[in-house]
């Protein structure tokens, strides 16, 4: 009986420093994705093949397990049709989707035909989204040109705000005599 417990403690030993010694997993390292500084980042949207958007960023971070792109430190954002420019982005920060469409907070956005200026939505408000077929939508939006001024709810837009829709339209038109000159950089009514 002696034997037989001093080889079941030997053996308990044994296969304790054999467990002890054994190398354990480390746990596995999570995807960290990317982190650039200092950017200029050009985005050729699949959805929108003549487009193209240049940023110039402070930052930007790619999320491999949502596959976006965090855009941070904005310091120029603009749209290029055909080679052309189209209008001129401002927001704190931009977040590209996998379908290369865009999330902000809240927008100034300067289309050049038409010389319109378009806030889109505010601090506090649900985000925006630039939908690459589509256009705009926004919870809310106040847009002006030199010959109108409106605000609305719940806006959608293409990019040229050709078709506009909201709800709960301010709508305020300036008619008669000469038309202001188009304050935006390169703009034109």
């Amino acid at each position: 009986m002696v034997r037989s417990a001093f080889v079941a403690l030997v053996t308990i030993v044994v296969f304790s420093v054999f467990l002890s010694t054994r190398p354990t997993p480390s746990p596995a390292i999570p995807n960290r994705g990317v982190k650039l500084e200092n950017v200029q980042l050009t985005l050729y949207p699949e959805q929108d093949p003549k487009a193209r958007w240049e940023f110039r960023a402070n930052q930007v971070e790619q999320d491999p397990g949502t596959r976006e792109a965090k855009v941070t430190g904005l310091q120029s954002g603009k749209r290029y049709v055909e080679d052309r420019l189209d209008m001129r982005l401002t927001a704190p920060e931009v977040i590209i989707d996998r379908a290369d469409n865009l999330r902000v907070p809240y927008a100034r956005v300067e289309i050049l035909k038409g010389c319109y200026t378009v806030d889109l939505g505010k601090p506090g408000e649900a985000p925006v989204t630039i939908d690459q077929r589509e256009g705009f939508r926004a919870p809310s939006v106040h847009i002006t040109a030199p010959s109108l001024e409106v605000r609305g709810k719940d806006f959608r837009s293409d990019f040229g705000i050709e078709n506009p829709s909201w709800r709960d339209p301010i709508e305020k038109f300036i008619s008669g005599g000469e038309q202001p000159p188009c304050p935006i950089e390169g703009g034109s009514s």
